[in-house]
């Protein structure tokens, strides 16, 4: 039987199907060939780092900055011990 299929129908039946089957491979795989290689957990990174939103590449000229106001003290209660106002103490 195999010996009764032409040319053609080798391309027919054969052919395109391949054909079919290669391009919606290389349509599946297209984003993540052009995307490049992707980290895997267990390798080292060999990406540069990016800091998003850090301070800028020039290091402040430490005789412009301002001065800062020490904190006020805390006051006292009865017992002696200063309470802040608010937050977990946790002093029960």
């Amino acid at each position: 039987m195999i010996a009764e299929l032409s040319g053609h129908s080798l391309l027919v039946f054969v052919g395109i199907p391949v054909l079919v089957i290669a391009v919606v491979a290389l349509l599946t795989f297209a984003s993540s060939i052009a995307n490049g290689p992707r980290y895997r957990p267990g390798l080292s990174w060999w990406a540069p780092p990016v800091w998003i939103n850090g301070p800028t590449a020039t290091k402040p000229d430490p005789a412009n900055l301002p001065e800062l106001e020490p904190a006020p003290a805390a006051p006292a209660t009865a017992a002696g011990v200063a309470r802040t106002i608010g937050g977990a103490s946790a002093s029960w």
